[in-house]
């Protein structure tokens, strides 16, 4: 159960058999059936999460009560509202399994405790926050670009996810309506058949 999260740890730090023990012990494992919430607007974030199996959405509803979707986590991918956690605040998103989906979740107040017996791990989490950080400069600049460069950017960088994801899901992720991305998806398709 816990290869994934320590595959990932080792792509950054390299933790020891004692300290990777020490690590698992504080982490929970959590199990989400599809359309269960992990996380609720109103909620304080009290954890950060892995995903071992299956498919979440982070989302926030404006004003007018349309589903904003601000990212995707699949497996391999961390998935919190970090603002939320830091500031003992409730959150305005929503963090919801698009399919059977299993977590590793460990509490903030664990995870200052192992920073303070183990410096790699909070080396590691700088990483994934300071990562986390370009992904959202980049989602700025993303949604500057016009519909068409953003949904092949999307293909581009989240071909693995596509099939996975609603299309209203991915439209809301584009900034974009359920009939623009139809429209976009037939022009590429449109496209693909001339080049071949």
């Amino acid at each position: 159960m816990y290869e994934l999260i320590l595959a990932h740890i080792a792509r950054h730090v390299t933790l020891d058999k004692q300290e990777q023990d020490a690590f698992c012990a504080a982490l929970q494992h959590r199990k989400l059936r599809r359309r269960q919430y992990l996380l609720q607007e109103g909620d304080i974030c009290r954890h950060d999460h892995f995903v071992i199996k299956g498919g979440l959405r982070q989302y926030e509803v404006d004003a007018d009560g349309r589903e904003n979707v601000m990212q995707f986590g699949f497996e391999d991918w961390w998935i919190s509202d970090w603002y939320s956690m830091l500031t003992n605040t409730p959150t305005v998103y929503n963090i919801e399994a698009l399919e059977d989906t299993e977590v590793l979740q460990i509490e903030r107040i664990k995870l200052e405790q192992l920073f303070i017996t183990m410096p790699k791990l909070e080396r590691y989490m700088r990483i994934i926050m300071l990562n986390a950080f370009v992904a959202l400069q980049r989602r700025v600049l993303f949604m500057q670009k016009p519909s068409a460069e953003r949904y092949a950017e999307f293909l581009r960088r989240y071909a693995h996810v596509e099939q996975r994801v609603a299309q209203q899901h991915v439209a809301s992720y584009l900034g974009i309506t359920r009939e623009t991305l139809s429209r976009l998806r037939s022009q590429m398709i449109k496209q693909r058949g001339e080049k071949l």
